[in-house]
């Protein structure tokens, strides 16, 4: 059984700048439920934890 990466956590001063870099290295989407707060996973995969994942 392989082992997949899902979700990074993160804290950041600027942390929509530091999704956005992570985003586009990894070619994973990314979403913001708060200010504050953003989220970034691969496309297509659901949230173990249901946490908002871009789709």
């Amino acid at each position: 059984m392989a082992t997949r990466l899902v979700q990074i956590a993160m804290d950041a001063r600027d942390d929509a700048g530091v999704g956005r870099f992570w985003a586009q290295a990894l070619g994973w989407g990314l979403s913001s439920e708060a200010p504050g707060v953003t989220n970034l996973g691969p496309e297509g995969v659901a949230d173990p934890e249901g946490v908002l994942t871009p789709r």
